[in-house]
């Protein structure tokens, strides 16, 4: 009687122990999960924001990360506690091909977002142009691309768009071309040279020596010139060049042409 309720507490302390160390080995895997999801939001995304990724794409990849770490925790977990992967894989397997012929355009998506982020064709900031829309880059979310459009509305273009379609980054080199087509109507042309090369120069972020108009047109009424500048891809400088030329033109009309 003694060696069965020994047999049995010895049984029964093994069990104890045997579940004790899988409850801390699962505890430990997730512990690790949680670490890594820690890190992914905490030095992951502020770094990858500070390189040019954007707000949005760190955010999608911290978030990525941390739903591996988990996912891949969870399935040692199961492993750990004696279930069969092998089935566990195929049913994912089939749930993943299921999911993925449902959501094709989001998927679709995503994964471009995803290599987007990887090839960085462009960057937050710069003025980009494709198929019909152009703008400023604003951000890359899991579907869309955010795009700040030279009216200042917001348009989301699907990121397949941006990876597959032709796409002009006019921010590239950090400079971009300005063409402006200046009519004169009271003052002497040479008069007007002067004061636009004059203007442009006080101007920071036009690229010097500015280029002198050239006439393209005469007419007893108004004689229209045109130039192009280099300029800075950034915000606002449009603005500033138009300023500019307005306090020093007077009665001329100014228009900005195409840039490229």
């Amino acid at each position: 009687m003694r060696k069965a309720l020994t047999g049995t507490l010895e049984k029964l302390l093994d069990l104890v122990l045997r579940i004790g160390e899988i409850g801390l080995s699962v505890a430990i895997i997730f512990a690790i999960a949680i670490g890594i999801s820690w890190f992914a939001r905490r030095q992951i995304e502020p770094l990858l924001s500070r390189r040019s990724f954007g707000r949005n794409g760190a955010l999608l990849i911290g978030r990525i990360i941390s739903v591996l770490a988990f996912v891949i925790a969870g399935i040692v977990s199961l492993a750990r506690l004696g279930v069969n992967t092998t089935g566990l894989f195929a049913f994912l397997s089939a749930f993943t091909v299921a999911i993925g012929l449902s959501l094709q355009d989001v998927m679709k998506n995503f994964f471009a977002g995803i290599l987007l982020l990887l090839e960085r064709p462009f960057s937050v900031g710069d003025r980009v142009k494709v198929r019909d829309v152009e703008g400023e880059i604003q951000g890359i979310d899991i579907r869309t691309t955010l795009v700040r459009n030279l009216e200042g509305s917001l348009v989301l273009v699907p990121n397949s768009i941006m990876f597959t379609e032709i796409l002009t980054n006019r921010s590239h080199y950090r400079t971009r071309r300005l063409d402006l087509k200046i009519t004169v109507v009271s003052e002497p042309v040479d008069v007007v040279e002067r004061r636009v090369v004059e203007s442009l120069g006080e101007i920071q972020g036009v690229r010097k020596p500015i280029p002198a108009p050239t006439i393209k047109s005469v007419s007893s009424s108004a004689q229209i010139l045109e130039m192009s500048l280099l300029i800075e891809s950034r915000a606002g400088i449009d603005q500033e060049v138009m300023k500019a030329l307005i306090g020093k033109l007077g009665d001329s009309t100014i228009e900005i042409g195409a840039a490229s």
